[in-house]
């Protein structure tokens, strides 16, 4: 018999976690059936939290870290910036500072914590930013990637392991959480909307996909506005 090591307890919590959070899909979907009837419910880890993990993250780690609310039938998420400078891509494309005049193409390399609606589960996932300027304004795009794969953010993603697990959240691992869950009922809405099977993934944080790019466009006459609120 072989023992079993380190790697073997960390294996053994990690498939808890995945149970803990398929039992809370249970709970919520009944029939694991994907809906959108659940978009107004109120995200157990609220705004206000979401803004304390934040400022707890910007407290312990030299990163920005930018709270992002979800639309509704999207989660909250908290971009955590590797770097400190400011304007960010990430204000910028949320609406909250103007693009600056003159300044060059550039890109930018966040961590995104994804935050359950539904339960006190988070995700980590890789996002590059990058911004093109010409006279009519700033166009943003998003590449995300299927994880963390950068190993120069090792140090950043185990300072937000710890931190997030101190705020009582689980962090589930990417991967895990995107495969179509097993026994789930197919959902011809999820399909049709989002081109989606039934995951973790869309049953507890948003049917849009984590891989989907998004674009934003700033025009130049954009003018600073205020920060959302809840």
């Amino acid at each position: 018999m072989s023992a079993c090591g380190a790697s073997c307890g960390i294996g053994k919590l990690r498939e808890a976690e995945l149970r803990r959070a398929r039992d809370t899909a249970e709970r919520v979907h009944p029939g694991l059936r994907w809906s959108t009837e659940l978009d107004s419910v109120a995200p157990v880890v609220a705004y206000d939290e979401v803004r304390r993990i934040a400022a707890t993250l910007e407290a312990t780690l030299p990163v920005r870290a930018l709270v992002s609310p979800g639309a509704p039938g999207e989660c909250d998420s908290v971009f955590v910036l590797a770097g400190l400078h400011r304007p960010s891509l990430r204000e910028i494309a949320d609406g909250l500072v103007p693009a600056p005049r003159g300044a060059p193409d550039s890109s930018e390399t966040y961590v995104r914590v994804a935050l359950s609606p539904h339960g006190r589960f988070a995700v980590l996932q890789e996002v590059i930013l990058s911004c093109e300027h010409d006279a009519a304004g700033t166009l943003i795009a998003s590449d995300p990637r299927p994880g963390v794969v950068d190993r120069r953010l090792q140090g950043i993603v185990r300072g937000l392991q710890g931190a997030l697990r101190r705020a009582g959240l689980v962090v589930l691992d990417l991967a895990a959480v995107l495969a179509p869950v097993e026994g789930a009922s197919a959902s011809a809405e999820l399909s049709a909307t989002f081109g989606e099977p039934v995951s973790l993934w869309s049953l507890l944080f948003e049917g849009t996909s984590p891989m989907a790019a998004r674009v934003s466009w700033v025009p130049s006459a954009a003018r600073e506005a205020p920060g959302p609120s809840r």
